[in-house]
């Protein structure tokens, strides 16, 4: 997994795992062109606090990752 992509590339899919859930592949998503701007959101509904991780395949057949904690608190309100 590479660095931060080079601006001459463009993400073509992008897939968001939880590893901690009973299903980690969370969702794909697919871009083309076509697709205008590569945007995207969805609501995840997690297990227990974990990384919430994200890969990117590039054009050119690199592929980029990131990750982020997210913090579960009982009953999803702070308490």
């Amino acid at each position: 997994l590479g660095t931060f992509p080079r601006p001459d590339t463009r993400h073509t899919d992008v897939m968001i795992v939880a590893n901690e859930n009973p299903r980690s592949g969370v969702v794909t998503f697919h871009f083309s062109p076509a697709s205008g701007v590569a945007e995207a959101n969805t609501r995840i509904r997690l297990a227990a606090t974990q990384d919430v991780i994200a890969v990117a395949k590039m054009n050119d057949g690199s592929f980029f990752m990131a990750s982020k904690q997210v913090k579960v608190t009982i009953g999803g309100c702070g308490g």
